[in-house]
């Protein structure tokens, strides 16, 4: 019998606005994009990232926030092109690196992902959740179904 999916909404600020719903990749560490990141595959490819080797496709990407190059935002995008980028990305700090790739997506493709930031408590509510939904306007409802999928890896 699986147990019952409990329910929190949270609120967040939105940097690209857009609704999507997925399973949970959660990670405590930043990455960058640029060199961490296969846009062909959607995988995480920095052997040091806690999430190496997962696939990031159709997923609701939870971390804190990017690092390094500017280059990001075009990987991004490559990403957002081929079909292999998460469905959305959750923040816990404004990263307009991340943001632009999406933004340029929608300029050009007139599609995107959302991209939000979460307070401190409510990002750690994401980093645990086994599936979010994020609707435009940017609320987000975070659930878990006990199985632990979405479980932040440290």
């Amino acid at each position: 019998m699986t147990p019952p999916s409990t329910c929190r909404t949270l609120n967040a600020t939105v940097l690209v606005d857009g609704a999507a719903t997925g399973p949970v990749r959660a990670a405590r560490d930043m990455i960058s994009f640029w060199g961490g990141y296969d846009p062909g595959t959607g995988v995480v490819i920095d052997r040091r990232h806690s999430l190496a080797g997962q696939c990031l496709t159709g997923t609701v990407f939870v971390l804190p926030h990017g690092k390094g190059s500017s280059t990001g935002s075009a990987v991004l995008l490559d990403a957002l092109v081929q079909g292999n980028a998460p469905a959305a990305i959750l923040l816990n700090r404004v990263d307009e690196i991340i943001a632009l790739g999406a933004v340029v997506y929608e300029e050009f493709f007139g599609a995107t992902i959302p991209i939000a930031v979460l307070a401190d408590d409510d990002f750690t509510v994401a980093l645990e959740a086994d599936r979010i939904e994020v609707s435009a306007g940017g609320t987000v409802l975070a659930y878990d179904d006990g199985s632990g999928s979405g479980r932040c890896r440290i």
